[in-house]
């Protein structure tokens, strides 16, 4: 007698089990239309991710909860086509990262927080009605261009490695990460990033970027761009500037009390000015066309590379932590100030002819 009604139990539990497996009709459609496309590497989708069966709530890497879809995690599948998850309305996550895709429609997914699509042959995705969205990964696709004006908690955007020539993520003002390396992007509008903390914008088109209200910017990189003037001032917690090979001339900062690190060779700089950046620790503006600079009263200034330029005057004196100067390829150098610099022990170049 306990045997059956074990035996029964079992039964039950399964029938459950595959009760609960039961899915929405509207979701079931969709992914059996994108599972029938066809494969990378042949076949259809669902071959490509070993599905057993015709149930579709089973495919792997499909999480249900009461018959909805709340999670799907395809990396590195072979797959290929559109996937439209389109009213997946429970739907939290997606990763279809290193795949085929080349097209990805995510709208009106309410619940929708964190997307992870890198690695694709993306060229277009299209995220309206998902307001939850917080994470967004789409480097390394063929993007021209993105929508990004109805993702307002948006706090991690990766769009690095595209074809993209104008980025809009103003009014973001939950974004901390921005990653748009290697675009083509020639208009980047942050306006209203009020939380931005990482800026990654370099090796693309860029001339001119605006940095009002962007109080908790702390690093900021700009290399490989086409940034002729370039002008910061009042960042409180800016703490690295990268901004070389660009086709800058002029390059002023004041007024960022916590920035470390400047890092502008390889431009066309006549005019470097610092001031009130009371914690500088390392400045590189090497294979510039400098004639003067003065960094004079940098209590915490431990680094400088100045080669490869048409200095006359370098002043680097009262650096009491000053360790290092690279005044190498100055040739024109007659007048190097480092009064008070006890710490200096290392001067690349000819200091013999400075003494």
């Amino acid at each position: 007698m306990k045997k059956t009604i074990s035996i029964l139990a079992l039964a039950l539990l399964v029938s459950g089990s595959a009760f609960g497996q039961a899915l929405n009709k509207q979701e079931a459609k969709a992914l059996q239309t994108f599972l029938s496309e066809n494969a990378a590497k042949g076949g259809d989708n669902a071959e490509a991710l070993m599905l057993k069966g015709n149930n579709v709530a089973l495919t792997p890497g499909v999480k249900v909860e009461n018959g909805h879809v709340v999670e799907i995690n395809w990396d590195k599948k072979e797959l290929s086509g559109t996937l439209n998850l389109s009213n997946f309305t429970k739907l939290t996550k997606v990763s279809v990262n290193d795949n085929k895709l080349t097209e990805l429609i995510i709208n009106n997914a309410p619940s929708l927080i964190e997307v992870n699509a890198s690695r694709n042959d993306l060229t277009s995705v299209s995220l309206s009605g998902t307001p939850q969205l917080q994470i967004l990964r789409l480097n390394r696709n063929r993007l021209m261009g993105i929508d990004l004006s109805g993702t307002p908690l948006l706090s991690k955007l990766n769009v690095a490695s595209n074809y993209i020539g104008a980025l809009d993520i103003s009014n973001a003002a939950n974004l901390v990460s921005l990653n748009c390396t290697s675009n083509r992007i020639t208009d980047l509008n942050l306006s209203g990033c009020t939380n931005l903390k990482n800026v990654y914008a370099g090796y693309n088109e860029i001339s001119a970027i605006e940095f009002a209200g962007l109080g908790n910017l702390e690093n900021l990189n700009l290399m490989s761009n086409r940034i002729q003037k370039f002008y910061v001032q009042g960042l409180p917690v800016l703490q690295t500037i990268f901004v070389s090979d660009n086709h800058m001339t002029q390059f002023a900062v004041n007024d960022c009390p916590q920035l470390v690190d400047i890092y502008a060779p390889y431009n066309d700089l006549t005019s470097f000015v610092v001031e009130n950046c009371t914690n500088l620790s390392d400045v590189n503006v090497a294979w510039n066309d400098l004639s003067f600079l003065n960094l004079s009263g940098q209590n915490f200034l431990q680094r400088v590379n100045v080669s490869n330029n048409q200095l006359v005057t370098l002043d680097v004196s009262f650096c009491p932590m000053l360790t290092t100067v690279n005044i190498a390829g100055n040739s024109l150098l007659t007048d190097l100030r480092t009064e008070g610099d006890t710490m200096l022990h290392q001067v690349v170049g000819p200091w013999d002819s400075m003494e």
